[in-house]
This record gives C-alpha cells, sequence and structure tokens, in this order.
C-alpha cells in the first residue's frame, strides 16, 4: 500500500514536490551536475545549493540531510562496484584458446607462506581482543595453524 503525499490546503504536494521529483532524485541529479561533491565529507555546499532551489524553506529539514546522506552513501558503493567475473558460458574470441597459467615459482610459495602467517596471526590476535575465553578453542586452532604455516616455511628454504 503506498503512502499518501501530504498536501496543502490548495491541494499541492507539501515538501516542494509538485513537480513530482522525489528528494533522491533531486540530489543524484546535483551529484550528476557535480561529482567532485560525492567525494566530499562536508554536505555544506549541498545544503547550500538545496536552499537555493528551495527558497521557501529557510533551513534544511532533517528528513533531506537523512535522504541526502543515504543517496551519497549509494552512490559511492555504486562507485566501487567492482565488474564481476565473467560467466563460464561465454566463449574465448574467435575461438582462440586462452594460455594456461604457469605454476608458481618456489619462492612465491615461500612469500605466501609469509603472507598467510600474518594474516593468521592477525586473526588470533584480534580473536584474543574479542573474547579470550569464549574463543578458546578457535585461538589453538590459530595457534595450531600458524605454527604449520611456520614449520612448512622452514621445510621450504631448506
Amino acid at each position: 500500500m503506498a503512502k499518501k503525499k501530504p498536501t496543502g490546503s490548495n491541494g499541492a504536494a507539501a515538501n516542494h514536490q509538485d513537480q513530482g521529483e522525489t528528494v533522491s532524485a533531486y540530489f543524484r541529479k546535483v551529484f550528476q551536475e557535480h561529482p567532485a561533491w560525492l567525494d566530499e565529507r562536508s554536505n555544506d555546499a549541498l545544503y547550500a545549493r538545496w536552499l537555493k532551489d528551495h527558497p521557501d524553506q529557510k533551513e534544511v529539514p532533517e528528513k533531506v540531510r537523512q535522504n541526502l546522506s543515504n543517496i551519497k552513501s549509494v552512490l559511492r558503493k555504486q562507485g566501487r562496484k567492482k565488474a564481476g567475473r565473467p560467466k563460464k558460458s561465454a566463449a574465448p574470441a574467435q575461438g582462440a584458446a586462452a594460455p594456461a597459467a604457469a605454476p608458481a615459482a618456489p619462492q612465491k610459495k615461500g612469500w605466501n607462506l609469509g603472507y598467510l602467517e600474518e594474516q593468521i596471526d592477525e586473526c588470533l590476535t584480534l580473536a584474543k581482543v574479542l573474547d579470550r575465553e569464549g574463543l578458546q578453542s578457535v585461538i589453538s586452532l590459530l595457534r595450531r595453524a600458524r605454527n604449520e604455516v611456520v614449520w612448512s616455511m622452514g621445510k621450504t628454504e631448506a
């Protein structure tokens, strides 16, 4: 069930929606005109623009401020999205086979194990900080995993 828009005494929609434009649509349009404002931490320029475009308002309503924060967050997130992996059904262009990946070099393996040890150590530290007693079984498993990685690193160096 759709919400009714509040109307004024003359039957026109309230909150400056006579043109049917939502607050979100308004700010999306503003961000298209000024994409740099999306990266700014302060919303002062946006508030000034809103007040300029809505002369009947003396200050920016809280709902408009909240809507601005939400749409700014959504647009920033959309800007961060990465392209997904291509579908398996997509055939290589003109039937050319993709070159096979070369096996990793032994020195890469040592670097990867070192990185893995650091990451396990980070997890171990976080588990201790969060709940040392409640996560005791996790902590002991992480210690064992870290020790095995260190042992494997020593084995590859010899």
